[in-house]
């Protein structure tokens, strides 16, 4: 019976090792957020921003093209939108309006 305990023992704490590798393995995932949204098949979360295009005011970037599309739209009833909120209420109408009068000053018209 003592060599039934044992292996039963021994079975015990090699399972008991095993959990306990892999509750290491998963706090280091947990750890980084990077891997967990790479396993979920998310994009990376610190994505590089575009050379190529002009400043993004949803990201906090002042673009000279922003800004003087400001000063265009200034005497037009269209206000250049300062939040996400305000840019997500905006119609279709009126971001045509504001890219057509930003297309002036840089010489896109």
């Amino acid at each position: 019976m003592s060599d039934e305990v044992t292996t039963l023992v021994s079975a015990l704490i090699t399972k008991m090792e095993r959990m306990d590798a892999q509750i290491d393995i998963l706090r280091k995932e947990v750890s980084n957020p990077d891997i967990i949204l790479k396993r979920a098949g998310l994009v990376h979360a610190r994505s590089p921003t575009a050379t190529d295009v002009w400043g993004d005011p949803l990201r906090g970037d002042i673009d000279e093209v922003i800004t003087k599309a400001v000063g265009e739209v200034g005497d037009s009833p269209i206000t250049m939108p300062n939040t996400n909120e305000e840019w997500n209420e905006m119609s279709w109408d009126d971001i045509h309006v504001m890219a057509e009068q930003a297309a002036g000053p840089e010489g896109r018209n």
